[in-house]
Parts: structure tokens; C-alpha cells; sequence
């Protein structure tokens, strides 16, 4: 996927609210958007390096939005909003997936029963729905999910237990949105409701996936680099 607009580096300051955050550009405090609702507080800290798009829009409320942060040696992407859905579009209409080539149609934003799924995929008689969730949380090469708690990722989970249930394909597919990862656990200390319902969701037979991006500002692209295994157990302390 590629880091489309002008991007301009900065320092990160403050966070005001969910959605906007305080940062310094060229010397000057400027208004960023924060394309993600998940708490950050190991990624946004004060004075961490940031990257950011800048926007000429004059409808914007912001003229910056904070995409990267600079963590321990590497660039994280923190655009969940927009990202993990690009890349794993991007790696469905080319093929790099292996268990999703036999589908011909590829459909976004698919609704089904109470829920709107990312994707669905239909192939003759098949069908499957992927609900894609992105990672950003890394702590000692484990990546956990969610950041801040979820009802909505916890209805989506049920729901594709539902689906698995009476026959149709299901899965969820966590996309890591940094290299470091080398597994993706529930963080049953941030929601234990949505680790129930993962582990529920996986006994159930919903395909449970993660893979690990790599974000490249000099080539200005995120891509899916690996495949990583996805453990259910609970870590809470």
C-alpha cells in the first residue's frame, strides 16, 4: 500500500481527545486529526517523533493528520481507521493470501445479519465473511487487540460465530500495523469481553489470522511482510 499525500515530520505534544492531538511543526504547535480511537499511550508520548500528512483543504477543521509514529527504531502506523482495510483490499485483489484465491468476488463493506462486515468474499456456492482489525499495540513482541474496549468488535465476533455455525465461511484477520510482532494475543486486560468472544470465535471454527506490515517511509509504502500465529490464552497482568 502506498503513503499517498505530502508528509512532513513533527513532534508530537499532547492529546486533547479521541480525535485530535497537539503537534509541533517546524517549531509551531499545529492541530492534527488522530485517525484512531484506541488509547496509544505507549506510541504518543511527548516529544515522540511523529509523521505527518498535510492537508490544503480549506473545509479541514485540521491541516495535519498523524499517521506515523516513531517507536524504538521503527515507524508504527497508527491510521486504523483507513489502513488495515487498504492493505488487506490490496492483498485480496492481488492474491497474496493464500486461503482467500479460490473466492472470485471480493465485496466491501457487506452487511449480514445485525452486523456490516469488512468483506465479503463469494465464489459459486461459497461464501465468507472477514471482519479486519488492526494492531498497533506491541509490548515485548506481542501484539495485543484491542487497544480500548469494543462493544461493536465483540457483536462482530458473535456474529461471525453465528455465521460459522450455519455453514457459511467466516474469519477475522488481525493486521499488525508494525514489523515487531511475532504474535497477537486478546488483550484480556484492556476487554475481557472480546478475548471471551475470540476464544469462543476460534472454538467455533472462525479462522482466526494475523500479519505483520512493514512501513517504509523511504518507499513510502505498507506492506504485508509475514504471517504470524494468533494465541487465544490469557495474559492479564
Amino acid at each position: 500500500m502506498k503513503i499517498e499525500g505530502e508528509l512532513v515530520q513533527g513532534k508530537f505534544i499532547n492529546r486533547l481527545n479521541r480525535f485530535e492531538a497537539v503537534v509541533e511543526v517546524e517549531g509551531i504547535q499545529e492541530l492534527a486529526h488522530v485517525p484512531n480511537t484506541g488509547r496509544l499511550k505507549e506510541l504518543l508520548t511527548e516529544g515522540a517523533t511523529v509523521l505527518l500528512r498535510k492537508y490544503d483543504r480549506t473545509d479541514r477543521k485540521t491541516r495535519f493528520g498523524l499517521i506515523l509514529v516513531r517507536k524504538n527504531g521503527i515507524w508504527v502506523s497508527i491510521d486504523s481507521a483507513n489502513v488495515p482495510n487498504r492493505i488487506m483490499y490490496e492483498a485480496l485483489k492481488q492474491g497474496k493470501l493464500e486461503p482467500f484465491r479460490d473466492f472470485s468476488q471480493i465485496c466491501r463493506e457487506v452487511t449480514v445479519l445485525s452486523s456490516r462486515f469488512d468483506f465479503g468474499l463469494f465464489s459459486e456456492e461459497k461464501e465468507y465473511y472477514i471482519e479486519v482489525k488492526g494492531v498497533t499495540l506491541v509490548e515485548n513482541r506481542q501484539g495485543f487487540f484491542p487497544d480500548a474496549p469494543t462493544k461493536r468488535g465483540v457483536r462482530h465476533l458473535e456474529e461471525l460465530t453465528k455465521l460459522k455455525l450455519s455453514g457459511k465461511g467466516t474469519g477475522v484477520v488481525f493486521v499488525v500495523q508494525r514489523e515487531d510482532a511475532e504474535v497477537v494475543r486478546p488483550n484480556d486486560r484492556t476487554d475481557m469481553d472480546f478475548g471471551n468472544a475470540l476464544r469462543e470465535a476460534g472454538k467455533a471454527g472462525v479462522d482466526l489470522m494475523a500479519y505483520v506490515c512493514k512501513v517504509d517511509v523511504e518507499q513510502r509504502s505498507i506492506d504485508i511482510v509475514r504471517q504470524i500465529p494468533v494465541v487465544l490464552d490469557s495474559i492479564q497482568s
